[in-house]
C-alpha cells in the first residue's frame, strides 16, 4: 500500500485513516449494534489508505490504475464511502484555508441509492455537504459547484464521461477546484457501450429517406447501402450453427479532422418526417415518437461502425453488424471501485495495467451459518425459463412448502419476463402482512438492500449472456482482433475468453443476488452472520462447477448441500383413461381460473367417493394426477388438520 504520510506535506486536508478507523468502529457498534473485529477494522484502515493514496495521484497528476477495493458483503463498503466523504468535507470546513480541501464524487447504480448516499453523508457531517444529482431531480451546475461530495448514478456518469463538455466539467469541478477523489460504490453496470445494426433496421431508414435528402446527403445514402450489402452478403454465406462471426473493418472509416460520413445532419433532417401518416396515413404521436427514436437509434449505431470498427454475427435466428467502446473515463481523478464481486469478475482482468486489485483481509467475514442448497438442471436460460415457467414454478413452490416454515421470508431472484407470472402462483399477501415472498429480477439485483431482512434466497433462472456481448466487451478493452480469433478465441491463460468471460460474469450476477439477504449482517466478532438458506438451480455442466467453485471462493466457510429437486421433474404418469383422476383432470381443464373446494368439484362431477384416493394422488407430486394439474396451472391447497382438514384446488391461469 502507498503511504499517505506525506500527503500532508502538499498542503491538503485529508482524512487519517485511524480517526477513520475509529469513527467506523464507533458507528458499527453503537448506532447499527453490530459487532467489530480486527480483520474488520484492518480493512476500513486500508479504505481510508486507498482512498488517500487515489487523491495523492490527482493532487500529482498521475493517471494512476483504477484502484479495486473488495470488501466482503456486510463490512460496510457503502458505510464506509459516506462516512470517509462526511469526513473529508468536516476536514476541509477546520482547515479554514490553511490546508487545501479535497472534493469527490461517489457513483451508485440507482437513483433511490444516490439520494439515500448524499442524505447519509450529510448525516454523518452535520450539514448539507453532499447533493445527489439524477435524471429526477437534477441540479443547476452552481449547486453541485457548492458541495463537497456530488452523488451520480453510474448512468449519468457514464453518460457525461462519454460526451465530457460542460456536463462532465460540472461533475468535476467545485468550489475548492477540481474532485480529486472518485469512489464507484459496485462495478459499473455498463462499461461498454455496445451498438448493434440488423437488415431491417437498414432497410427502414432508406425507405424514410425522400429523394430530396437522397440529393441533400448522397455520401450518407451510400454508407447506408454499404452497411446493407456487408450484412447481407454475410448473413447469405453464414454457417447454420450459432456464434458465427465475421470482420468488417478493424479501423475507424471516419479519420481526420473531417469525417468520411457524419450521420447528424441527416438525423436532423428525418426528425421532420411524419413517420406515423407515411404507414397507416393516420396522426399518431406515440407512433410517430416511437419510430423516430428506432431510426435515430440505428444511425447512432450507423455512425459507431464508421466510427470504430465493426464486425458480422449470426446469434440465434439474428444476423447484425456490431461494434462496441469504453464508456468508463479511463483517466478520471483519483478513481477507487469497491466491488464485492471483484475476485470473480473478469472485467478487471481485461483492464490489465489500467486497473490494480488492492489486498484486503481474508477473515473478514464468515458464513458458516449459511446453508447453500444446490439443484442441477438443464435449460436455465431465460427463453427456456420462460416458456416452461408455468409447470417448473409450482413445482417449485410445492418444494419449498415442504422445507420452509411459514415463517420464513423468502428473496425470490427470477427472470424479468417471469415475475408477472409468477405473481399469479405465489400466495396473496394479507392486508397488513409482508408476505414470505419477495421477487426480483436480473439487472435490477445488484447493490439493492430492498431484500436485507429476509432469511432464504431462491435463485431459480440463470442471467446468461452471449457471445455478442463478450466479443464486444473483449473488443472495447483489448482492441479488435481478426477472423481468426473470432473462430478461435484465445487469450493468456484463457483457451476461451468467450466461455470464461459469460462463467464469471454469471458468477458475479449469482454471488451479488445471494448477497442481498440477511446474510450480510454481522453478528459477532468472527464476522458470522443470522441462519439463512439459499436455493439455487445451477447448470449442470461446467459452468455450473465454475460457479460453485466461485461462491464459495466469495463467501468463505458456506455450507453446501445437495437439492433434491427436480425442475423438470421425472417423467409423470398420465392418469388413466376413463378413471377418476382422468375425470378431475378433465373438469380442471375446462375451468378458468379461480378457487375451489376439492370436496364440491368431486361432487359436481358425480365421484363424492374418491375424495380419500383423489387427496392421495395429489399429495404425491410424482403422481400422474399432480402432474397433469401442475401442467394445467392448478395446486392443490389444504386448510387445517384431522377431519376438520378443507381441501382446495387453485387454478392460477386458463389452460
Amino acid at each position: 500500500m502507498q503511504t499517505t504520510i506525506g500527503l500532508h506535506e502538499h498542503g491538503y486536508a485529508l482524512v487519517p485513516p485511524q480517526e477513520f478507523t475509529a469513527r467506523m468502529k464507533e458507528l458499527w457498534t453503537a448506532d447499527y449494534g453490530l459487532c467489530s473485529s480486527q480483520p474488520l477494522e484492518q480493512l476500513w484502515t486500508i479504505m481510508a489508505e486507498t482512498f488517500n493514496s487515489a487523491i495523492d495521484d490527482a493532487v500529482n497528476g498521475v493517471q494512476a490504475p483504477w484502484r479495486i477495493l473488495q470488501p466482503a458483503t456486510g463490512s460496510g463498503k457503502t458505510t464506509g464511502a459516506c462516512v470517509f466523504a462526511a469526513m473529508q468535507a468536516q476536514r476541509n470546513r477546520a482547515s479554514k484555508g490553511l490546508q487545501s480541501p479535497v472534493g469527490s464524487v461517489i457513483v451508485t447504480r440507482l437513483i433511490e441509492d444516490a439520494e439515500k448516499i448524499a442524505k447519509a453523508i450529510n448525516s454523518y457531517a452535520g450539514g448539507a455537504v453532499a447533493i445527489a444529482h439524477h435524471s429526477s431531480d437534477p441540479k443547476l451546475p452552481g449547486v453541485l459547484f457548492s458541495h463537497d461530495t456530488i452523488v451520480i448514478p453510474h448512468q449519468a456518469y457514464l453518460n457525461a464521461s462519454s460526451a465530457r463538455g460542460s456536463r462532465w466539467d460540472s461533475f468535476m469541478n467545485w468550489t475548492g477546484g477540481e474532485r480529486l477523489l472518485t469512489i464507484v460504490d459496485e462495478a459499473l453496470a455498463n462499461v461498454v457501450t455496445s451498438s448493434k445494426v440488423t437488415s431491417c433496421d437498414l432497410a427502414e431508414v432508406l425507405r424514410y429517406i425522400t429523394p430530396e435528402m437522397e440529393r441533400e446527403f448522397p455520401t450518407e445514402q451510400w454508407a447506408l447501402h454499404v452497411l446493407k450489402m456487408n450484412l447481407d452478403n454475410h448473413s447469405q454465406h453464414a454457417s447454420a450453427e450459432d456464434g458465427f462471426s465475421r470482420g468488417l473493418w478493424a479501423e475507424a472509416i471516419n479519420q481526420g479532422d473531417v469525417p468520411l460520413v457524419d450521420f447528424g445532419p441527416l438525423k436532423l433532417a428525418l426528425r421532420q418526417v411524419e413517420f406515423d401518416r407515411l404507414g397507416a396515413k393516420a396522426e399518431d404521436g406515440d407512433a410517430r415518437k416511437r419510430i423516430r427514436q428506432c431510426v435515430e437509434k440505428t444511425l447512432d449505431g450507423s455512425q459507431a461502425l464508421y466510427d470504430q470498427w465493426a464486425y458480422y454475427a449470426k446469434t440465434g435466428g439474428e444476423h447484425a453488424l456490431h461494434s462496441a467502446a469504453l464508456a468508463v473515463p479511463l483517466d478520471a481523478p483519483g478513481p477507487v471501485v469497491l466491488d464485492a464481486t471483484a475476485r470473480s469478475d473478469l472485467l478487471w482482468d481485461l483492464f490489465e495495467r489500467r486497473a490494480q486489485r488492492i489486498q484486503t483481509p481474508s477473515r473478514v467475514r464468515s458464513y458458516r451459518n449459511v446453508t447453500l442448497h444446490v439443484a442441477r438442471a438443464p435449460g436455465l436460460g431465460k427463453r427456456s425459463m420462460i416458456a416452461n415457467f408455468g409447470k417448473r414454478f409450482p413445482r417449485l413452490l410445492a418444494d419449498l412448502e415442504q422445507r420452509l416454515g411459514p415463517d420464513r421470508s423468502v428473496f425470490l431472484c427470477l427472470h424479468k419476463g417471469n415475475r408477472a407470472p409468477a405473481a399469479i402462483f405465489l400466495p396473496k399477501k394479507a392486508a397488513a402482512q409482508p408476505g414470505p415472498f419477495s421477487v426480483g429480477h436480473w439487472g435490477a439485483v445488484d447493490g439493492s438492500n430492498e431484500w436485507q431482512n429476509c432469511d432464504t434466497a431462491v435463485i431459480f433462472g440463470m442471467p446468461y449472456r452471449d457471445q455478442v456481448w463478450s466479443t464486444n466487451t473483449f473488443f472495447a478493452f483489448q482492441g479488435f482482433k481478426g477472423d481468426e480469433w473470432l473462430a478461435d478465441p484465445k487469450w493468456k491463460a484463457h483457451r476461451n475468453v468467450h466461455r470464461a468471460m459469460r462463467q464469471r460474469q454469471l458468477s458475479v450476477s449469482i454471488i451479488q443476488a445471494i448477497g442481498r439477504i440477511r446474510l450480510r449482517r454481522v453478528t459477532d466478532e468472527h464476522g458470522n452472520c443470522p441462519p439463512a438458506d439459499v436455493f439455487i438451480v445451477l447448470p449442470k455442466d461446467i459452468d455450473g462447477d465454475e460457479v460453485l467453485k466461485n461462491i464459495q471462493a466469495d463467501l468463505p466457510d458456506l455450507k453446501v448441500a445437495d437439492w433434491d429437486f427436480q425442475m423438470d421433474g421425472p417423467k409423470v404418469r398420465r392418469p388413466r383413461k376413463g378413471s377418476n383422476a382422468e375425470a378431475l383432470a378433465l373438469h380442471m381443464e375446462m375451468c378458468g381460473p379461480g378457487t375451489w373446494s376439492l370436496r364440491k368439484v368431486l361432487g359436481d362431477i358425480g365421484i363424492p367417493g374418491a375424495l380419500k384416493k383423489i387427496r392421495e394422488d395429489l399429495n404425491c407430486p410424482d403422481s400422474g394426477l399432480a402432474g397433469r394439474l401442475a401442467e394445467l396451472g392448478v395446486t392443490y391447497q389444504t386448510e387445517g388438520r384431522g377431519r376438520g382438514a378443507k381441501s382446495y384446488l387453485v387454478k392460477h391461469q386458463a389452460a
